[in-house]
């Protein structure tokens, strides 16, 4: 990436505040603020020249994080200067020092670098990243910040121990790595590799947890599974869960959005979305507003 372009992207950045955004969506970003029309035009032209970067700049709690510009992720990240806020938000209410957390599906370490800086030196968050790409990038981020107690682990989470194939998306959308297949129509895979599969119960029993606080599982149709492979942890920790259920890459694994809450509900939790004021109200029925659920466990 050129030097003034990467300097002139870095004196740009903003970060946002971490306060729920109401009907937040996707690649949105202030049109009101001047800095954000010329972080966009700055992307824009990075998307055009094939400059990826990363990026370096401040990040939420005083830590730094690296976008990669190529990546539709860096329109929320870098262009706006937050990524899922109001799911951000609720996390930051959630966790608090000495918890442990952990992060299934962590990509590039949006989440991980804020669950590391609540939980405190004593306490700890394992992030799960089978994608050799993105799990670089998070290894990246978590040295950038000095993040001793994150431990980042290469196998996916799954219903059992066992092998699987993931498809790495392109680098445009680096978050759409899946065992499963692409649900949406602008991927491509751009290359497949083997990974290890373990399950939450057998990686809690193996590692001893004697807690489990919050549990943030995003990893493109692969939730049923990771839950299905989590109900003695569910069960004995009782951690609060925040779930992507997109039903068609759902699908795609055979499953479905109401299998995944039928299987929370089973397991004693109450169900929440992210509504129209961008906090968290509870789910009636099966109707998802959002993609993204918060559940909370019941006595």
């Amino acid at each position: 990436m050129p030097k003034a372009l990467d300097l002139l992207a870095r004196s740009a950045f903003r970060v946002g505040r971490l306060e729920p955004v109401p009907g937040w969506q996707f690649g949105q970003w202030d049109h009101k603020d001047p800095r954000a029309w010329l972080r966009r035009s700055i992307w824009r032209l990075a998307q055009s020249g094939g400059y990826d970067g990363p990026v370096t700049t401040g990040w939420y709690f005083g830590m730094r994080f690296n976008h990669h510009l190529l990546g539709d992720m860096s329109q929320c990240t870098y262009v706006d200067g937050r990524y899922e806020p109001n799911e951000m938000h609720a996390i930051s209410k959630l966790i608090g020092p000495g918890m442990t957390v952990v992060d299934v599906g962590a990509n590039a370490g949006v989440f991980t670098l804020e669950a590391a800086k609540l939980v405190g030196v004593q306490g700890a968050v394992h992030a799960f990243e089978p994608s050799p790409r993105d799990r670089e990038r998070l290894l990246a981020n978590v040295s950038l910040n000095a993040l001793a107690n994150v431990h980042v682990h290469a196998e996916a989470l799954g219903r059992a121990t066992g092998k699987a194939v993931l498809a790495v998306s392109g680098s445009d959308h680096p978050g759409h790595n899946t065992i499963g297949g692409f649900s949406y129509a602008a991927d491509a895979r751009a290359y497949s590799v083997e990974v290890d599969v373990t399950s939450l119960d057998d990686f809690a029993a193996a590692q001893r947890l004697t807690r489990l606080d919050l549990l943030k599982i995003d990893v493109e149709g692969s939730e049923t599974a990771v839950l299905q492979g989590a109900r003695e942890s569910l069960r004995r920790f009782r951690p609060a869960v925040v779930v992507e259920a997109y039903d068609p890459s759902l699908r795609q694994l055979g499953t479905s959005a109401s299998e995944l809450l039928q299987l929370l509900r089973d397991s004693g939790y109450e169900l929440r979305v992210f509504g129209p004021s961008g906090r968290p109200e509870p789910l009636i029925g099966d109707e998802l507003t959002g993609v993204n659920l918060l559940c909370l466990p019941q006595p």
